[in-house]
């Protein structure tokens, strides 16, 4: 069977037996859960957590399947060697147990189709993304810090490789091309701009368009939605579980199946 999850930001108590067991279902080694971006994995080099996390995961019953998300080390990311799965492009973080899935792929599993497209543009960014190679940097970030503005840090806390290059989604596209434009499940970490908006009233207006604006992938994802045909999109980044409409559905802490 295959689940469903929203961004775990390296918090992965909800994969504990403890969590699980809260689950009215059991998760078993022929279970797979995929993750819509925002994991967390993968952050500093050299960190001891990212070794017992490994550690731990391994004895995990089930496996973890991954796109990126705004909130991703994308460097270390690149560090894993580009292998093929069932059809699409991966990076196997652990072995046959934490798969990162490409941006643009489509994977066949358990007779199913999905295309995968991750990452987003940051919306915590209010105090602005800092280089720590600029002579200002120092200023900029005791600036930001005294207003109370949320900022990120270049190569340290944030990468500019969190949105596609223009290769990544014209691959998506040949990939769609060769399916007909057919798939089952749609797995991103963000929205396109049409049923981004649908959004607002949950956050309100002001604080939505500020926060979620629209971008090349948005924009990339609404040209995907006049031409593909699926059942379901699924996506994190906006930190809540519903449905959007029909056909789409934000997830976040909770973990599901995907709808049949």
């Amino acid at each position: 069977m295959i689940y469903i999850t929203g961004d775990t930001h390296a918090d992965f108590s909800r994969f504990t037996k403890r969590q699980r067991c809260r689950l009215p279902f059991e998760l078993t080694e022929k279970d797979i859960v995929i993750v819509c971006g925002d994991f967390g994995l993968l952050w500093e080099r050299n960190d001891k957590t990212l070794k017992y996390n490994l550690d731990w995961m391994s004895r995990l019953p089930f496996k973890i399947l991954w796109v990126s998300g705004n909130h991703e080390n994308y460097d270390m990311l690149e560090d894993y060697q580009l292998e093929e799965w069932h059809g699409g492009k991966v990076r196997h973080i652990l072995r046959d147990q934490i798969i990162y899935l490409e941006r643009g792929q489509v994977f066949k599993i358990e007779g199913k189709k999905f295309f995968t497209f991750g990452g987003a543009s940051s919306h915590d960014i209010q105090g602005g993304v800092l280089d720590p190679h600029d002579p200002d940097y120092a200023k900029k970030r005791i600036a930001a810090n005294k207003a109370r503005l949320p900022y990120r840090i270049k190569g340290i806390s944030w990468w500019e490789q969190e949105l596609p290059t223009e290769e990544e989604m014209q691959e998506g596209i040949r990939n769609l091309e060769k399916v007909n434009y057919k798939v089952d499940y749609v797995i991103t970490h963000c929205l396109a701009s049409s049923v981004q908006g649908k959004l607002e009233r949950y956050f309100g207006s002001g604080d939505f368009i500020h926060s979620y604006k629209e971008d090349i992938l948005t924009e990339y994802f609404d040209r995907l939605e006049q031409k593909l045909q699926y059942k379901y999109w699924y996506c994190g980044h906006y930190h809540l579980d519903m449905e959007v409409d029909e056909r789409h559905g934000v997830v976040y802490e909770g973990i599901g199946a995907v709808k049949l």
